[in-house]
């Protein structure tokens, strides 16, 4: 389960992601009521423990009314098999690392009414902040002292209102969209640091 989404249910419509329109608008009717997860926990946690990924599997499935889920290459077998457990009688979808297909990662965040993302995968969270949803950040069974590089960008986005810690799932808070990739990219673009098409940008 990766860390993903969850957050006060409206008809599970989408936030304003601009890959919605082509992923995930099978979820448009995912079941209420409460919150709605698309839930991205799981993912990338090192050291992570079965009984600690199932335990925030379990803990998201209580405030969720569907849950739209995935794992990543570090979650491992043992871990995932415990999400997928504590996940078969929710309504929604866990994509496992592995399964045949594309990863739907972009579409469930796009259709997200909150995301729940572990706070080691600072790409995955970097990508969940860059949707419209509340975002919360969990650390099940991981120590926040042996990466204190991760704890500080956690105590940086909470203090900007960006994200809070899982503790707070799922009541709902209003944020902005924060895309560094997409920002950093366009500044790329626009200083024309990057090769004109079938051309070498002159320097």
């Amino acid at each position: 389960m990766s860390y993903r989404s969850w957050a006060p249910r409206t008809a599970c419509r989408p936030r304003g992601s601009p890959r919605r329109g082509r992923n995930g608008r099978r979820w448009r009717n995912c079941p209420g009521p409460g919150p709605h997860c698309w839930s991205a926990a799981p993912s990338g946690a090192r050291g992570w423990t079965p009984a600690a990924a199932g335990e925030l599997a379990a803990r998201v499935a209580a405030g969720s009314g569907s849950i739209l889920a995935t794992t990543s290459r570090r979650t491992g077998e043992a871990a995932a098999a415990a999400v997928a457990q504590r996940l078969e009688a929710k309504p929604g979808r866990l994509f496992r690392w592995g399964d045949a297909g594309p990863n739907p990662f972009a579409g469930f965040l796009a259709w997200a009414d909150a995301v729940v993302v572990t706070g080691d995968s600072v790409s995955m969270l970097s990508e969940a902040l860059a949707a419209a949803a509340p975002v919360f950040v969990a650390m099940p069974g991981l120590d926040p002292l042996a990466a204190p590089r991760h704890a500080a960008l956690h105590q940086s986005l909470y203090g900007a209102g960006q994200a809070r810690p899982f503790d707070a799932f799922p009541e709902p808070f209003a944020r902005a969209p924060l895309d560094e990739s997409g920002r950093v990219a366009a500044e790329i673009l626009a200083a024309g640091l990057l090769p004109a098409a079938g051309g070498v940008t002159a320097r």
